[in-house]
């Protein structure tokens, strides 16, 4: 019986409209994170699992003026002395490679444009290329001991990414600079990260949805409900369509998740896996002493628990649906809470300046209101069952 029930859910029409829209949010939202090609992004993550190679997961003061010492020098290349002599870069006031990368974007395309026609006239490609990886690696390493120096020596109540933090969040603060201040965690890193999962959390909580709402209005409009009060095996029925929805649900999270496991390993998430969420460099602290991935981990489990507790909402709305017009129209507020809890509760997932237990309170509340709502209906299916 539970079987026929799941063979109703996963019908091969909606499983290829599940994956065309799995595709084409994937294209649509998630895509601009994933960091496949070479570039800032992983040649950042490359000098940070080198640092970790050379120092370890920990980085001490000692350490610390080693990593100074091993710094590249900035020094003046080639490419620094031709703009220092050029006119046309002189007249914007430009003296380095470095200072024309960082104002090029309040120049003008054609600006732009006759800019870089001036160097590609004195220089090769690979040339522009060396100049572009030693301006970041000076950069990365600037960024690094610049923050450690004002985050893991400073040993502030405050630090430099949150002010006027209250009583607790500065003790947060303080015991968070026992060990933790002193982890390796490229910030884009854990960006990218919470950008994923983010839209990761909403995706998770519509495929719920999708899945559960064209089941429940076809079993309406077959006319099943009034089979299930007409024999004695009508409560048990119930029952099973519930356990198949709830099945169902943790299939398709459970797919999404390895999914996210995919992404996180492209975006090098999994190598800073035990990196200190609240490390010096990462730009985030957290009100509890996670790694990246627990962080992670706990964030996919508050989003299942919203998710479960959406699809079991819907599942006792729709009960009465006949058409897709009345489901969708109760559903959409599900597809509301998908967006809010994405964009709201994701991104600045448990960080100190929110309330501690705000994400684990929502998604607490979803999911009881979801199992209050199948008992609720579960005792007044007993009473209408049949003997």
């Amino acid at each position: 019986m539970l079987f026929e029930e799941i063979k109703k859910i996963w019908s091969w029409k909606k499983c290829l409209c599940l994956l065309a829209f799995w595709i084409l949010y994937f294209l649509l939202f998630i895509s601009p994170y994933v960091s496949i090609y070479e570039g800032s992004y992983q040649q950042t993550a490359d000098i940070a699992a080198d640092i970790v190679k050379k120092y370890g997961n920990y980085i001490s003061e000692d350490e610390y003026e080693k990593m100074k010492a091993d710094a590249p020098q900035k020094g003046v290349s080639e490419i620094d002395k031709m703009i220092a002599e050029n006119a046309l870069f002189q007249s914007y006031g430009f003296r380095t490679f470095q200072e024309f990368n960082y104002a090029e974007e309040s120049l003008s395309p054609d600006e732009d444009t006759a800019l870089w026609m001036e160097i590609y006239d004195v220089f090769t490609a690979e040339d522009i290329t060396r100049e572009f990886t030693r301006a970041i690696e000076l950069n990365v390493y600037q960024m690094y001991l610049d923050r450690y120096e004002s985050e893991a020596l400073g040993k502030a109540d405050g630090t430099s990414y949150y002010k006027d933090l209250d009583e607790a969040q500065r003790q947060r603060t303080l015991e968070r600079n026992w060990k933790e201040v002193y982890g390796i965690l490229p910030p884009q890193v854990i960006g990218v990260n919470f950008e994923v999962l983010q839209f990761w959390a909403a995706f998770a909580i519509i495929s719920v949805i999708f899945m559960i709402l064209p089941y429940m209005v076809q079993e309406n409009r077959n006319r099943m409900t009034m089979l299930q009060y007409s024999c004695k095996r009508g409560r048990k029925y119930y029952l099973y369509k519930l356990a198949a929805c709830l099945l169902s649900v943790f299939l398709v999270i459970g797919a999404e998740f390895m999914f996210y496991m995919l992404i996180a390993k492209i975006n090098r998430v999994i190598e800073f896996w035990n990196a200190p969420a609240a490390s010096f460099s990462s730009g985030y602290i957290g009100w509890f002493p996670w790694t990246l991935g627990t962080l992670s981990l706990m964030n996919v489990l508050f989003c299942t628990m919203t998710a479960v507790g959406a699809g079991l909402i819907l599942f006792v709305v729709t009960r009465y649906c006949r058409n897709h017009i009345t489901a969708i129209a109760w559903a959409l507020p599900l597809v509301i809470l998908a967006g809010c809890y994405g964009a709201f509760l994701v991104y600045h997932f448990m960080e100190i300046t929110t309330w501690k237990y705000l994400v684990p309170a929502a998604a607490g509340m979803v999911l009881g209101i979801g199992i209050l709502a199948v008992g609720v209906q579960f005792v007044s299916e007993r009473k209408r069952n049949i003997d």
